[in-house]
């Protein structure tokens, strides 16, 4: 998992770690990283779209 988060974006690797690992909400990420919440939403949907493609390049997955 961890060379699967190094293959993201900082951005999207950040709200991974603030909503997942930190087990924030959408609006505590958001006030965290300085950003609207629409952005963390926005950046949740595809850093999960791009972690998912990773795992998959590295034979983990489907």
């Amino acid at each position: 998992m961890a060379e699967a988060l190094q293959r993201l974006s900082d951005e999207h690797r950040q709200v991974l770690v603030e909503c997942f690992w930190m087990g924030r909400s959408v609006s505590e990420a958001a006030q965290v990283l300085g950003v609207p919440v629409g952005t963390v939403k926005s950046r949740t949907y595809y850093a999960m779209r791009a972690l998912r493609s990773a795992l998959t390049e590295m034979g983990v997955g489907r």
